[in-house]
């Protein structure tokens, strides 16, 4: 099981800081899992709450690439690619969505469907 999981710099205690709200304690860090399309196994990603899915996106194909899991992607660009909750979700979720609103740790990534142009 592969991928690399960011840590906090030795001189963290355990367990990590938490933010404190008005009704309850949020942790400053989450830990994602993201399945990329084809790929075996999922990476894992340490972020902010307070990052977005495109963050997260960036994130996750900067970790499948640096590690080259197999198979290659064909692009490394963030915009050719949609995160989903599952492979079986159609709709994607929102760019500029916080990753503390989702409600789920575990998504999936695939690449967008080729656009045609000059269909007569």
């Amino acid at each position: 099981m592969g991928g690399i999981v960011s840590t906090t710099p030795p001189s963290h205690k355990f367990p990590l800081s938490t933010v404190e709200t008005s009704q309850y304690l949020r942790p400053s860090k989450l830990l994602l899992n993201v399945t990329v399309e084809n790929s075996l196994g999922a990476i894992q990603v340490l972020m902010s709450p307070e990052d977005t899915v495109a963050d997260l996106v960036k994130a996750a194909l900067l970790i499948y690439d640096k590690d080259k899991r197999r198979p290659l992607l064909k692009d490394t660009d963030p915009k050719c690619y949609h995160l989903h909750y599952s492979p079986y979700t159609l709709q994607s979720l929102k760019p500029n969505e916080k990753l503390k609103n989702l409600g789920s740790r575990n998504f999936f990534l695939c690449s967008k469907p080729p656009t045609s142009f000059g269909f007569i």
